[in-house]
C-alpha cells in the first residue's frame, strides 16, 4: 500500500510543478485599479453613477448597498456588479444578464 501512496504523490507533484502559474488578481486588474484614489484613498472609486474596481463578492460600504458597479479583474465595464444582502453582509454579486 505504501509504494502505491508514494507513487501517487510523485506523480501529483510532477503535475503540478508542470502547471503553469495561474494569474494574480494584481495583474489581471485594470491598471487604474491598482492605484489608490482621492479623496478617500482606496481602490474603488465613484464613477458618475456607478463604481469602478470593485471586487466581485467582496462586502460593500453603506453608500454602496443597491449600487451597480464593474469588477476589478474584466475588461473594462465587461462585468457588472450589484452591491446586494447576501447571506450575512451587503457583497459584490454579478448581474445576470438574460
Amino acid at each position: 500500500m505504501r509504494p502505491i501512496f508514494a507513487a501517487t504523490v510523485a506523480i501529483a507533484s510532477l503535475l503540478l510543478t508542470a502547471l503553469p502559474p495561474t494569474a494574480s488578481a494584481a495583474s489581471t486588474a485594470r491598471p487604474y485599479c491598482n492605484e489608490k484614489n482621492p479623496p478617500k484613498n482606496r481602490y474603488y472609486y465613484k464613477h458618475k453613477n456607478h463604481w469602478d474596481c470593485v471586487g466581485e463578492h467582496l462586502t460593500c460600504s453603506k453608500e454602496q448597498r443597491g449600487a451597480y458597479g464593474y469588477s476589478m479583474n474584466h475588461a473594462p465595464h465587461s462585468r457588472k456588479l450589484k452591491c446586494v444582502f447576501w447571506t450575512d453582509a451587503y457583497r459584490w454579486k454579478p448581474v445576470r444578464t438574460s
